[in-house]
């Protein structure tokens, strides 16, 4: 295709577009962006171009973890826009981008994908195969090309959000991996609602306004154009950027106080595990916390990976500040807590559950708090006047809280779920049991069974379905 500037893609352009689309077979899923990134640099390398993109890099991440190690190499990349890199005017197409949009049409039309998940719009405008915006539906549409095929079209937002203008936000990584799975499962007709999938698009709308009106006090604007994004093209304000992770870091911290405090409060030693279970997921969003503090840390991690002699002043002071919380938080909150002196103790937190016989979540929290407290101890080091602390030891410590705490969250939801199928297994039966010695059927044993059956079916079933997205609750 020709450019409004009479300009054609270059090869690489064009075999790197190539790339993107495979695999080279009708049907599956296309995942559909918005354009190319303007300053993209194109190489034979389709791999370090991929990596040089930080939209396409954490896009790649996100496919390995919902459908494998395949990545960007077993799913199909469309742009609504092919090697268009103006910005699309919400007032109108224009020729260039209308034939450029035909091209993505005719695109789908040969691919002819049974699941489109549209991670693109153009504000003002209702197209075809466009999403409708961050959370904003729940419908899965159906749409017919021209050739009579159906494609069912899932609702995403642009990764560039996530990747780029709201790195620091966990809840946004959770919706977007969400609605990417719901994508996949669409494949198969065998996603289902549940509501803490709205609760989690609410959650994220309002956490979307709030930041334009943070940003908007700070005559700055959230971006809504949703186009790719390279590493270190964009003018950011960098220290703005490790501000709002500081902020992250400050909030997932004080929801481990709190996480810690409530374990030694006489609330907890009443609680039962489903309880406990409730009180993190719906009381205190300990997780969204904890994954908020983990992105920070990692952030931080870039001082290290860098390896320059003058890095950026504002990841300093972000790596600087996580340290210092953090070494508060073990030398003065945790000794307070437990009204001891201050200073740094590997075993305190430890020797307050060494009787302990707690069962099910509780007992997961206690094993999974303990190490955490003995894995940030060991990552400091130092002298009453001095400390320093191990990037990596630290990074490894929060890691394994992030992620011993969701499999903890997951197995408690999957046994509390299979109890309540079992009870209601044992009311079917005590039911039946009377209706069954007044049946005049030769077969009247089947009903039972058959219920049984059903049942057990149905709850296999909706375990495929918690274990698919049970990482994002």
């Amino acid at each position: 295709m020709v450019r409004d500037d009479q300009t054609y893609p270059s090869k690489n352009e064009a075999g790197f577009a190539a790339w993107l689309a495979k695999p080279d077979m009708q049907g599956g899923l296309v995942i559909a962006l918005l354009q190319p990134a303007k300053t993209q640099v194109y190489t034979s390398d389709f791999k370090w171009v991929k990596d040089e993109c930080s939209t396409l890099a954490y896009l790649d991440e996100s496919l390995a973890f919902v459908n494998g190690s395949g990545g960007l190499t077993t799913t199909s990349v469309f742009d609504a826009f092919p090697f268009i890199t103006e910005p699309i005017s919400s007032e109108g197409l224009s020729k260039e981008a209308t034939d450029a949009y035909n091209t993505f049409l005719d695109m789908l039309e040969a691919k002819k994908p049974e699941v489109v998940f549209a991670c693109w719009r153009v504000n003002g405008q209702e197209l075809h195969f466009s999403g409708k915006g961050l959370g904003r539906t729940t419908k899965v549409e159906s749409l017919e090309l021209s050739s009579g095929h159906v494609v069912r079209v899932v609702n995403g937002f642009h990764p560039s959000y996530t990747a780029n203008f709201c790195a620091n936000e966990s809840c946004f990584r959770r919706l977007f991996t969400m609605e990417l799975c719901k994508a996949f499962c669409e494949l198969n007709a065998v996603w289902r609602e549940d509501k803490w999938m709205d609760i989690l698009r609410q959650k994220c709308q309002g956490r979307t306004r709030e930041l334009m009106e943070e940003r908007g006090r700070d005559g700055e604007q959230l971006s809504r154009k949703g186009g790719r994004v390279l590493r270190g093209s964009r003018e950011d304000n960098s220290a703005r950027k490790h501000k709002a992770y500081i902020k992250s870091f400050d909030n997932g911290l004080q929801c481990l106080k709190q996480t810690f405090d409530h374990m030694i409060s006489p609330t907890y030693k009443s609680q039962s595990s489903w309880d406990l279970y409730a009180f993190f997921v719906f009381t205190q969003n300990t997780s969204e916390g904890i994954c908020d503090a983990l992105l920070a840390v990692s952030e931080a991690m870039k001082r290290v990976k860098l390896e320059t002699s003058m890095p950026d002043s504002s990841l300093v002071e972000l790596s600087n500040h996580i340290g210092l919380q953090t070494h508060n938080f073990l030398k003065d909150d945790i000794p307070s807590l437990l009204h001891y002196p201050k200073g740094l103790y590997k075993n305190l937190w430890s020797s307050q559950f060494a009787t302990s016989t707690s069962q099910g979540l509780k007992s997961s929290m206690e094993k999974i708090t303990i190490r955490f407290i003995e894995n940030l101890t060991d990552s400091f080091s130092g002298s009453s006047k001095s400390w320093t602390y191990t990037p990596d030891l630290l990074h490894s410590a929060f890691k394994d809280i992030a992620i011993s705490f969701e499999e903890s969250l997951g197995k408690e939801y999957d046994n509390h779920q299979q109890t309540r199928v079992l009870n209601d297994l044992n009311s079917v039966d005590t039911l039946s049991a009377p209706f069954s010695t007044l049946s005049l059927s030769s077969s009247r044993d089947e009903g039972p069974a058959r219920k049984y059956n059903s049942i057990k079916i149905i709850f296999k079933y909706s375990l495929l379905q918690l274990r698919s997205t049970r990482s994002l609750l």
